[in-house]
């Protein structure tokens, strides 16, 4: 007879300087807080029924989280060289570390990515809706279309709440801008100074 596995249990028994935690298939439905792991490397948590990641570790290189109920990741260490997101619910992804060498992502819901860092030389990210928008054999211009996509989303929630931006910022806007800050200008005032700091 099997005994059910315990994530508590097992990260118990497991000492503060390990460098990989493996636990694939093991029907987990949470993943307890990994801070304590200050050299962990390699967190292998694929094929489980997570719906939630905590904190990643600093030094954390390879995260494999594919086959989960995901629908967001933590914010992701600067360190983190490989990637593997792939058959989760995912909308959207972090901001990626510059780092990052190889992203799987695919099969998600994915309907934007974020600016891709300039050393990524793997991206598979086919099976979401972003996919037919950025397509393209070529890393580089796949990379230039998201600048150009993001961009263009930028541009538009700009243009859709211009006036509510306006209408909180206008008592800011006009108390910095305001010609009286220039009032108390002296003769030996470096003017270049004081309109870059206006």
């Amino acid at each position: 007879m099997n005994d059910e596995f315990n994530i508590e249990d097992y990260l118990n028994s497991l000492p503060d300087h390990v460098n990989v935690i493996n636990i694939p298939h093991k029907n987990l439905n949470y993943l307890p807080d990994l801070s304590r792991f200050k050299k962990l490397e390699r967190l292998y948590c694929n094929n489980n029924n997570l719906t939630s990641l905590p904190v990643s570790p600093k030094h954390l290189k390879y995260f494999s989280c594919s086959y989960n109920n995901l629908t967001s990741l933590p914010i992701l260490p600067e360190k983190l060289q490989l990637l593997c997101c792939s058959y989760n619910n995912l909308t959207s992804l972090p901001v990626l570390p510059e780092n990052l060498k190889r992203l799987y992502c695919f099969n998600n819901k994915l309907t934007s990515l974020p600016v891709l860092p300039k050393d990524l030389i793997w991206l598979y990210n086919h099976g979401n809706p972003i996919y037919d928008i950025i397509n393209n054999n070529n890393l580089n211009i796949i990379k230039k279309n998201i600048i150009i996509l993001n961009n263009f989303r930028h541009l538009y929630y700009c243009l859709k709440y211009r006036k509510r931006f306006l209408r909180m910022m206008e008592p800011v806007i006009k108390k910095r801008y305001h010609p009286s800050y220039l009032d108390d200008l002296k003769e030996d005032d470096d003017l270049d100074e004081k309109l870059n700091g206006w």
